[in-house]
C-alpha cells in the first residue's frame, strides 16, 4: 500500500494531467450565471456549478413559478469562439444525452447558444456568463497560438446599437403580405403602424419588448402569440430577423432601420 505522501503525489499528478486535456487548460471558472428559454412562456434562470476540477457543470434552474430543474452539462471543446457541449438529462428513470453549442461573445465570458432539443425553434436557447478570466489574446483563445476565427455574428464583433425610438420596418413574416411601416419604442411597449404595399390596407397594434442588449432583440405580439427575433448588422443601424412561425422559410423575414 503506498504511503499517504505518495498517494497525495499521485493524485496531484493525475489532476495535473487531466487539467491539461480540459478546454482552456482547465481554466473554466467555478460558477456560471445562466438563463434558458424554450418558449416565451418558459424562461428558466439559475446557475451552472462546476464539479470539482472536471469539465462538468451541474445545472440548477427555476422558472417564474419556482419550479426547479437540474441536469448536467459537459464542456467538450472550446475552439476559437465556438463551444461544444454535451447535456445529460435524467428523464423517466433514464439519462438522455443531447448536444449543444454556443458562441463566446465579445466580452470573453458570455456564451449564447442552443441545445439539440431546440430544433428550428426561434424562441429557444441559452445564455451563460462564465466566471473565468478572458483569454489575453482574444475572446476565446485556447492553449494554442492560433488566433481565434472571425466571430460568426455582429454580436461577436462587439457591435452595440443605440435603440433610438423609431424603426422603419419591412415585415414579410405574414404569407402573402408585404407590410411596411414603423415600430415606435415607448419603454417596453412597441407600437407598430403598417401599410400593406399592394392593397394599401393598414394595421396598427403593439408588441412587447422582451429583450434588447444592443445586438439582439426579441419582441412578442400578444394578440397573435408571435415572437420576433433579430440581430443588429455590421452598420450598427440595420436589424434583420425572423419570426417564430417562419421555420426554415428564408422568404419569411423582417428588416428594420433604426431612424432616431
Amino acid at each position: 500500500m503506498p504511503s499517504r505522501h505518495l498517494s497525495f503525489l499521485l493524485a496531484s499528478l493525475l489532476a495535473a494531467s487531466q487539467s491539461g486535456t480540459l478546454p482552456r487548460g482547465g481554466d473554466l471558472g467555478r460558477e456560471w450565471a445562466a438563463e434558458e428559454w424554450n418558449s416565451t412562456a418558459l424562461v428558466m434562470k439559475g446557475k451552472w456549478v462546476r464539479e470539482g476540477d472536471s469539465a462538468r457543470f451541474r445545472v440548477f434552474y427555476s422558472d417564474a413559478k419556482g419550479r426547479a430543474g437540474t441536469w448536467t452539462v459537459e464542456i467538450l471543446s472550446i475552439e476559437g469562439n465556438e463551444v461544444k457541449m454535451r447535456i445529460l438529462m435524467p428523464l423517466q428513470g433514464t439519462v438522455r444525452t443531447y448536444s449543444a453549442s454556443g458562441t463566446i461573445q465579445s466580452d470573453g465570458r458570455t456564451i449564447r447558444g442552443k441545445a439539440e432539443w431546440c430544433g428550428n425553434a426561434v424562441s429557444c436557447g441559452f445564455r451563460v456568463v462564465a466566471d473565468w478570466k478572458p483569454a489575453a489574446k482574444g475572446v476565446a483563445e485556447v492553449a494554442t497560438a492560433k488566433p481565434a476565427p472571425a466571430p460568426a455574428s455582429p454580436a461577436g464583433d462587439g457591435i452595440r446599437a443605440n435603440p433610438g425610438r423609431v424603426w422603419r420596418v419591412t415585415d414579410l413574416t405574414a404569407p402573402g403580405f408585404h407590410w411596411e411601416g414603423t415600430w415606435t419604442f415607448e419603454g417596453e411597449t412597441v407600437r407598430f403602424a403598417y401599410r400593406e404595399k399592394k392593397s394599401g390596407a393598414k394595421a396598427e397594434g403593439t408588441l412587447e419588448l422582451q429583450r434588447w442588449d444592443g445586438a439582439y432583440v426579441r419582441l412578442f405580439n400578444r394578440g397573435s402569440r408571435e415572437v420576433y427575433e433579430g440581430q443588429v448588422q455590421a452598420d450598427g443601424r440595420t436589424v434583420k430577423g425572423t419570426a417564430q412561425s417562419c421555420g426554415n422559410d428564408a422568404r419569411c423575414r423582417w428588416e428594420a432601420v433604426i431612424e432616431r
